[in-house]
């Protein structure tokens, strides 16, 4: 399951939470995270939070 998104680096990149619900608690558990290009499609592999905020920072380099 996909929750929040995070804009990342002022370009359109979007950091995506992925993972699921806590039937105990109602609260959302965070496996990874997912990166979204600027035009909605995503990049392969999930991450953790700083890997997908360097992995944005390499696509924006190399743009």
């Amino acid at each position: 399951m996909i929750a929040n998104g995070f804009s990342y680096g002022g370009t359109g990149y979007v950091i995506l939470e992925e993972g699921e619900i806590d039937p105990a608690t109602y609260g959302f558990i965070v496996k990874h995270y997912l990166v979204s290009r600027p035009d909605g499609s995503t990049e392969p592999g999930a991450y953790s939070l700083e890997e997908a905020k360097a992995k944005i920072d390499t696509l924006m380099k190399t743009k």
